[in-house]
């Protein structure tokens, strides 16, 4: 069986599609291109292998080619008109910018990485589930899965490429800001309170136009393109009137920091955060970046203590976002699924959610069976065990899920395990089996007194998944595992009938008249506190002749007690046999021992002249 199993096994891995690495790794790859392109030209058409198919194919290749021989470079940053002693605020807000765009660029980049990493994992599952029907479109797949991959591979070296440059730039901006001349303050607060004054204006013209608007559609006026025309323009206008107030503002806030004027600084990107949202969505983000960008560089200027007495709930907002954005970023990638600490951690408190149901439903399951008194134990610990697993797999396959784990794509652990169960685990697997049949079977129960062996005999006092809990009667706790009430003969001394047969053996010497010892014996176990059963037609007290040995006679006490007294069997046998003991003392009936006759034939001369002497 374990052969047929490991065949098995053998032969889907053998028969089954994996991805073909070659097409993205290794410094050869242009020569396996050039086979690959031979393969292609030289197949046959035909049958399911359409000229769409081999078209398909060609171009798929060409672009494994294209993206192969990729060479990553990226635009740099002008950092000369920052490099000098004093320093434009022009010019250091547009590097600024410059800064952010990168960063930007970066956040796409990374949203392209995520994307990729979707689609690979999309393609390597169909790679994987290929039927044989389909086996013409597998280097098709194959080719669209290596394009991805080395796309994944060259937008990561060149996200690196700017992730330095950006730090090249941000090191520069940081090392410039006391050179930056910051002696157009007032110039800058004048024109903030122009721009002011002409976004409420442009604003109030926006929403009069809109009302106009409304009233033409109501009406069917014609003047409806001219008016949405203007309301075009409006917006246009007031967008460029936010960005003129967001690159003020900027310059502003920037000396703020040179001046190390926290309070005022910490107001003022308040203020930036508030515009930039009103902004539009194309534009939106890089000015995000920015403003992100300007807040790195007060905390690089103003220092931790500055910071924190400056702006607690500001930075402690900051804080939670770059936590946030911290575990929400992956660590690792599993089977082409991106994973992150939030991720795990989710999983982990779905997997402790479920053990915790879990606990609460084996306590109410307990509270509720003791409103039933007549309800078996067996049954109880049977609906709580099975409830139990039920919910703890739930939990785990729910956990897996949320982490993009799908539950398909584990056939190869699956197989693995399977072949694990095979060779390692079929012991372990075993008692899981016989639990389940004894739980559902109850040939043996929670409150039984069972013989395994000569030496193991106890009560049932647990029924767990893979072992069983036994208590003998010297209050020792025996785990015997499940498999062993399956495999071997088990004596359950309480399974049906709440009473048995005890045998107490005992012996008299021979002339002893046997009427005699079955009378006095039954008379005194009649007149005794004994319990047993008495009152019973099919169940009254005997007394046999087993044998005739050597020195003796025989007898069994068969007797009948009640499943009560089954804990101290033992006990009951002593009982019995004290009873019987002095029983035959009192009516002077002889108990035999063994007896030895010696006789000596011959003895040595030494000794016979000793004995002659004497």
């Amino acid at each position: 069986m374990k052969i047929l199993i490991f065949l098995l096994l053998f032969n889907l891995w053998l028969f089954s599609a994996s991805i073909d690495e070659k097409l993205f790794e290794g410094a050869n790859k242009e020569l396996y291109y050039k086979e690959i392109q031979k393969q292609i030209d030289d197949a046959p058409i035909g049958g399911k292998r359409l000229p769409e198919l081999v078209n398909e194919e060609k171009l798929q290749l060409s672009r494994v080619r294209g993206a192969a021989l990729q060479t990553i470079v990226i635009e740099s940053y002008d950092l000369s008109k920052i490099s000098k002693n004093q320093v434009e605020i022009e010019n250091y807000y547009n590097a600024l910018g410059g800064d952010a765009g990168i960063r930007n660029s970066i956040n796409e980049h990374q949203q392209m990485l995520v994307n990729i990493q979707s689609k690979l994992a999309f393609i390597k599952q169909k790679i994987a589930n290929l039927v044989e029907e389909d086996k013409e479109k597998l280097l098709s797949y194959q080719l669209q899965f290596a394009y991805y991959k080395l796309q994944q591979k060259n937008i990561e070296t060149k996200t690196e490429l700017l992730q330095k440059h950006e730090k090249e730039i941000f090191q520069k901006l940081l090392s410039s800001l006391q050179f930056v001349q910051c002696n157009k303050l007032t110039l800058i607060e004048e024109k903030l309170l122009l721009h002011d004054n002409k976004i409420k204006d442009i604003t109030q013209e926006k929403i009069a136009l809109q009302i106009n608007l409304e009233n033409a559609l109501i009406a069917e006026s014609e003047a409806k393109d001219v008016i949405s025309k203007k309301i075009k323009d409006a917006e246009s206008e007031q967008q460029k009137l936010l960005l003129q107030r967001i690159m003020l503002k900027t310059e502003q806030s920037i000396c703020m920091i040179q001046n190390e004027n926290n309070q005022d600084y910490f107001k003022s990107l308040i203020e930036l955060e508030e515009l930039t949202s009103t902004l539009a969505s194309d534009m939106r983000p890089i000015y995000k970046e920015q403003t992100s960008a300007l807040r790195d560089l007060s905390k690089e200027a103003f220092g931790v203590t500055k910071l924190f007495f400056g702006a607690t709930l500001h930075e402690t907002k900051e804080v939670l976002k770059i936590l946030i954005g911290y575990i929400s970023s992956p660590i690792f990638v599993f089977n082409e699924r991106s994973i992150s600490i939030f991720s795990l951690i989710k999983a982990l408190i779905l997997i402790i959610l479920g053990f915790i149901v879990g606990f609460f439903y084996n306590r109410w399951i307990t509270r509720t069976a003791k409103r039933w008194p007549n309800a078996s134990q067996m049954a109880v610990r049977l609906i709580t065990n099975m409830g139990y697993y039920f919910i703890i797999l739930i939990s785990f396959i729910i956990a897996f899920s949320s982490i993009g784990i799908d539950m398909s794509s584990m056939s190869l652990i699956a197989g693995a395990l399977s072949i694990g169960i095979g060779f390692g685990l079929q012991t372990v697997v075993s008692n899981f089996i016989a639990g389940v049949i004894l739980m559902f079977e109850r040939t043996i129960r929670i409150g039984d007194v069972v013989q395994i062996s000569d030496s193991l005999r106890g009560r049932v006092t647990d029924m767990r998944i893979r072992s069983t809990t036994i208590k003998t009667f010297d209050n020792i706790d025996i785990i015997v595992p499940n498999s062993s009430f399956i495999q071997n003969n088990v004596i359950n001394l309480t399974l049906e009938d709440i009473s048995r047969r005890l045998h107490v053996p005992f012996s008299v010497a021979y002339g002893t008249k046997v009427e005699l010892v079955k009378k006095i014996i039954l008379e005194e176990l009649e007149s005794s506190d004994l319990i047993y059963v008495k009152n019973h037609e099919e169940k009254v007290a005997e007394i046999w002749m087993n044998a005739m040995s050597q020195s003796s006679v025989d007898f069994e006490l068969l007797v009948w007690v009640e499943w009560d007294n089954k804990d101290r069997p033992n006990a009951i046998m002593s009982d019995f046999l004290i009873l019987i003991y002095n029983a035959l003392n009192k009516h002077n009936i002889q108990i035999p021992f063994q007896q030895m006759d010696v006789y000596i034939k011959q003895l040595p001369a030494k000794n016979s002249e000793l004995m002659e002497t004497k």
